[in-house]
């Protein structure tokens, strides 16, 4: 008979158990939410008492998908600040994120000016043409 090793069962035992609790705690949110609707249709129903809150229809909120993951832009620019040799340009630092992040340069308006907004906001002191590079 063939045993797996000791290690491995343990590790899919406490990745199970994360999961599982994962389950529990998404399992009370929807008790949670379900509670929190009931209050809302009893007063929608004090103020209109005609009103069928089931019939309003539900807004689905998605992840948007981006570029860059969240929280990685500023630092990446400022990364690139960090070990650049001269002054760069937004068009520049742009162009070096989509490198980094193997975006399709192929629509350079789109990208250029979502990266050139985020590395505007990345550097606030500098809102001139050319981003400062400190020595």
């Amino acid at each position: 008979m063939w045993m797996a090793d000791p290690h491995v069962i343990s590790a899919l035992r406490a990745k199970r158990a994360e999961l599982s609790g994962e389950l529990i705690s998404a399992e009370k949110r929807i008790l949670q939410l379900r509670d929190d609707i009931a209050g809302l249709d009893r007063t929608i129903r004090v103020f209109d008492p005609t009103a069928e809150p089931h019939t309003i229809r539900p807004i689905l909120r998605r992840k948007k998908p981006t570029l860059i993951p969240r929280g990685q832009c500023s630092r990446a620019v400022l990364e690139i600040l960090r070990y650049a040799h001269e002054p760069m340009t937004a068009r520049e630092i742009a162009a070096q994120l989509a490198a980094r992040y193997q975006i399709d340069a192929s629509n350079t308006d789109a990208n250029q000016k979502y990266a050139a907004t985020r590395a505007s906001s990345a550097a606030p002191m500098s809102n001139h043409f050319c981003i400062s590079v400190a020595s």
